[in-house]
């Protein structure tokens, strides 16, 4: 897990936009304390959904919903629809979500009964504990990028995607079971050549190969892709 798309209102109620403006800052420190990115709205052309938008919530890889008050056409309180179209668009697209609900509203519509918590000005610190225990779980359910050392270094000069070379993983998980070869991205420093790996949890255990036209090297054992480096060997 690395970013997060913050989704809030644009327009408050006037009574609330101070309540809003300082809940959004400590969302979004708690966000970045986690170690993850904040991606919103803004600069997107308009609130509607419109494909760029889509985009960044889709690209994203949860959405928190400031569920805060705006104003209807006579002055009262009321629900922030774009917020609330957010938050169905990004659970529609399997997104981990969490909405903090100001105490005025209710919690309705798709994925009222989900998870969320109560916001009371003034009562903030509330909002920060549990948000960090939300995203802490996230972050131990999606997993996080694996860098692995690939040997020998004599791979980080021949490997070229130009010329159609290919790095693969296979990922074992912790009860024995394992995927099927996909593929990684290669990172190439000087001297040295980097296979990192998506999502992966702590327990998991990969095996990398790589094809340079005809010739396939691959690794003999499994190993973490959190510590070290693997040695691959060429197949007869």
């Amino acid at each position: 897990m690395e970013t997060i798309f913050l989704s809030y209102t644009y327009k408050p109620h006037p009574d609330h936009e101070k309540d809003l403006d300082y809940l959004r800052r400590c969302v979004i420190k708690v966000i970045e304390a986690m170690g993850l990115r904040v991606i919103d709205g803004v600069d997107v052309g308009g609130r509607a959904l419109d494909p760029a938008l889509e985009k960044r919530i889709v690209t994203s890889d949860a959405l928190i919903a400031l569920m805060t008050p705006q104003a209807d056409a006579t002055g009262l309180v009321c629900n922030p629809e774009f917020v609330i179209s957010e938050f169905q668009y990004a659970r529609g697209n399997q997104k981990p979500t969490f909405r903090i609900i100001h105490e005025l509203l209710e919690a309705k519509g798709l994925g009222k009964n989900d998870e969320y918590t109560r916001n009371a000005p003034g009562r903030e610190i509330d909002v920060v504990l549990k948000l960090m225990n939300t995203i802490a779980l996230w972050k131990r359910e999606s997993g996080r990028v694996g860098r692995i050392r690939i040997e020998p270094d004599e791979l980080a000069t021949q490997y070229d995607e130009n010329d159609g070379h290919k790095c693969q993983f296979q990922r074992i998980r912790e009860d024995g079971t394992y995927s099927d070869y996909v593929g990684a991205r290669v990172r190439l420093d000087p001297g040295a050549c980097y296979a990192e790996l998506p999502k992966l949890l702590e327990a998991d255990r990969v095996r990398i190969r790589m094809k340079l036209g005809a010739v396939v090297w691959q690794s003999k054992h499994a190993v973490s892709p959190f510590v070290g480096g693997v040695r691959l060997e060429k197949s007869p």
